[in-house]
């Protein structure tokens, strides 16, 4: 278990882990990975929200110190836990990332010197958590998903990470808290439509900025963001990939067996 500072009710520093040796590296063109990007983030949200809030109503009803606990009460609206890390070269082995060139789109996504770790979920963990989850099986595992779920990045140009893919950073935050504490059934085709909506709204936005500060290839990289918003089926991949997900969960946990119905629609 990653080590965090026990000091309840303040941010801890970021826990860092390498990447795997096996891990893969996506190299294709970057305009293609962002697109496959946009609906992995999307994913690690809703296994986030969804994981939470299972923990959050098993502790609930377990009647742990502190309890009851709201939705949202562990999440950290920022990333507390990193696998990988970014890295930087010199502009004579990879190319510099250019934010006027909108052609930036089509070159290799490894080709660039100045490479961030970006969070595809960008929410972290609140102090407290670990020390709530540890009495139960069901929600330690759930915990260590959690550190996953958060920790989880893939290497962009930098000007992405803190371009538009902070954006939905933003977004995630707002959701995130929204979701949790609105007194709705968790996980739905509606959640996951609002989650399109609100993220291809954002980028459209950002697109429109950039493009008025001359800044093509920023914007470039919002559009094909928005190219997998704009996808008929980008609801139904997001769908069938956290659904199944949330059914093992549920008939896992003695506490939830048999009650799906009360975390998705």
């Amino acid at each position: 278990m990653l080590g965090r500072s026990s000091k309840a009710g303040t941010a801890a520093v970021r826990n860092k882990l390498p990447a795997s040796p096996t891990a893969v590296v996506k190299a294709g063109s970057l305009g293609y990975e962002l697109e496959g990007h946009a609906v992995e983030r999307a994913n690690h949200f809703f296994f986030y929200v969804v994981t939470m809030k299972l923990v959050v109503e098993t502790l609930n009803r377990l009647g742990v110190k502190g309890a009851p606990f709201k939705g949202s009460h562990f999440v950290e609206v920022k990333a507390t836990d990193q696998i990988g890390t970014g890295h930087r070269a010199s502009a004579t082995d990879y190319r510099s990332f250019v934010e006027t060139d909108a052609g930036v789109v089509d070159l290799p996504t490894t080709q660039f010197n100045n490479m961030d770790a970006a969070h595809f979920c960008n929410l972290g963990l609140k102090l407290g958590l670990d020390a709530a989850c540890k009495g139960d099986p069901f929600t330690f595992d759930c915990y260590e998903s959690l550190k996953a779920l958060a920790g989880n990045t893939m290497l962009l140009p930098q000007k992405i990470n803190i371009g538009p893919d902070r954006k939905l950073d933003i977004l995630h935050g707002k959701l995130a808290l929204e979701m949790l504490d609105d007194g709705q059934v968790i996980f739905s085709r509606d959640r996951v439509t609002e989650y399109r909506d609100r993220a291809h709204a954002a980028l459209g936005d950002y697109a429109e900025e950039q493009d008025d500060r001359g800044l093509l290839g920023l914007s470039a990289c919002a559009s094909h963001y928005r190219m997998a918003y704009s996808d008929s089926d980008f609801v139904g991949r997001v769908y069938r990939r956290v659904y199944p997900e949330i059914i093992a969960r549920a008939e896992s946990s003695q506490h939830f067996r048999g009650q799906q119905r009360l975390f998705l629609v």
